[in-house]
């Protein structure tokens, strides 16, 4: 969407932004025919964006732990239903990967971050927000997962790093690493099928979405 936003952004300008972008918005949901069109509305955008969306019925993105009013973190019922809720892009870390950075890098700047995102996760779960309280597995994987899939939002996607609970990442942003786009699943489908861990834990994921719905 051409919404370049700025501080010196006059209202004139903030209509034409918003109507031009509405103008090509428009022509890509008529180009997508039955497909349906998501936009990603993430970082510092200008304020008429997800109402513009919304005025649409274009999907933006929920993702919980950016997702706060007045300091609180906002319940996943009060999501708008015209909505894609997930965790994690693929420019952010795995859940599993924060997790161990908190175990790992005490009293850092580094724990302290990943820490600040799972207590923000953990109390969308309805979890305490104490985590160092909570194991990964029994406590905190379900409840995040639950609180996904009961949100309010149209679609909610779990990045498949996060779904098997894998630390490794896609893309490191404003980076030139050598592994940015190039990571793939460690482990066959066939070989993931015959763990008795992974067939455990996708038991799981299938209950879950069944029990919200969403299957």
């Amino acid at each position: 969407m051409p919404f370049p936003g700025g501080p010196k952004e006059t209202p004139e300008h903030r209509e034409a932004n918003k109507r031009e972008g509405e103008e090509y918005l428009r022509i890509i949901m008529d180009e997508a025919g039955a497909a349906r069109v998501a936009g990603e509305d993430l970082g510092v955008v200008p304020d008429y964006v997800r109402p513009s969306l919304q005025s649409l019925g274009i999907a933006g993105f929920k993702i919980p732990q950016w997702e706060i009013r007045d300091g609180m973190v906002i319940p996943g019922e009060m999501y708008d239903r015209v909505s894609v809720a997930t965790y994690a892009t693929h420019d952010h870390q795995p859940l599993r990967a924060l997790w161990e950075q908190v175990l790992e890098h005490q009293d850092s700047d580094t724990e302290r971050q990943a820490r600040a995102t799972l207590e923000k996760i953990a109390l969308f779960a309805g979890l305490n927000s104490k985590i160092d309280q909570l194991y990964y597995e029994k406590d905190f994987y379900p409840a995040v997962m639950d609180a996904l899939f009961r949100c309010n939002s149209w679609i909610a996607v779990v990045m498949i790093t996060d779904l098997l609970a894998r630390k490794y990442r896609f893309n490191v942003p404003g980076t030139r690493a050598n592994l940015n786009w190039t990571r793939r699943i460690q482990r066959s489908i066939a070989k993931l099928r015959s763990n008795r861990k992974e067939r455990k834990r996708m038991q799981l994921i299938r209950e879950l979405l069944e029990k919200t719905g969403r299957v």
